[in-house]
């Protein structure tokens, strides 16, 4: 199992059907009170369509895939619109401002615009220190303080704690053009080959943690 870089983005996704996944245990009483948990964290998956692609276009695409062997090495891909910030902010220089251990769902962060909201309710977020992807759940969204400072409420709970960057530049906090580490799903991959010279190609993708 291997890291193997950033899926091709080009010549870009022109359908994406977004899934979240939890498991949920389910027990129910003698009395009939149903009793719910969870031990697992939130999965992200997705099945990805591109257009159909020329030969040069597609064979890019086709080496890629090759190298990924199935579900076997891992990648990271950026969804159109899904890991956009949806404010439209780019370059946000956020960094962690105090230590949250794994289990937590907020974390406390600086160096970001005045008074500024910064973040929507669903956009998203990866921390420096990993490669899961977590979703913000304020209702209202992130603004930060005169002094650039916020708290970020989010969902799954942290896998791992993030810490205060310890230089000076500090850390950032990917909040645009966030990544996804995902493998493929399935050990078989079809390639649709058409008699016009064009390649039909859609890719079932699921987070690795």
């Amino acid at each position: 199992m291997a890291y193997i870089g950033y899926f091709p983005t080009s010549p870009g996704f022109t359908a994406i059907n977004f899934k979240q996944n939890n498991q949920i245990k389910r027990t129910v009483t003698a009395s009939g009170r149903t009793i719910r948990a969870t031990n697992s964290t939130t999965i992200w998956s997705g099945i990805l369509q591109y257009p159909a692609m020329t030969l040069g276009e597609w064979l890019p695409i086709q080496a890629f895939v090759a190298r990924a062997q199935g579900g076997l090495n891992e990648f990271d891909v950026i969804m159109p619109t899904i890991s956009q910030n949806s404010l439209g902010l780019t370059g946000l220089n956020i960094t962690v401002a105090s230590s949250a251990a794994a289990g937590t769902t907020s974390v406390s962060i600086e160096n970001g615009p005045s008074s500024t909201k910064i973040l929507n309710p669903g956009d998203l977020i990866r921390f420096p220190n990993h490669t899961k992807v977590y979703m913000v759940t304020d209702n209202s969204g992130v603004t930060t303080t005169v002094g650039g400072l916020a708290t970020i409420n989010f969902e799954p709970a942290l896998l791992t704690a993030v810490d205060v960057p310890s230089d000076s530049a500090g850390e950032i906090i990917l909040t645009d053009e966030v990544p996804f580490r995902m493998a493929l799903t399935n050990a078989v991959q079809e390639f649709g080959y058409r008699t016009d010279g064009l390649v039909g190609y859609e890719l079932d993708v699921a987070e690795v943690i």
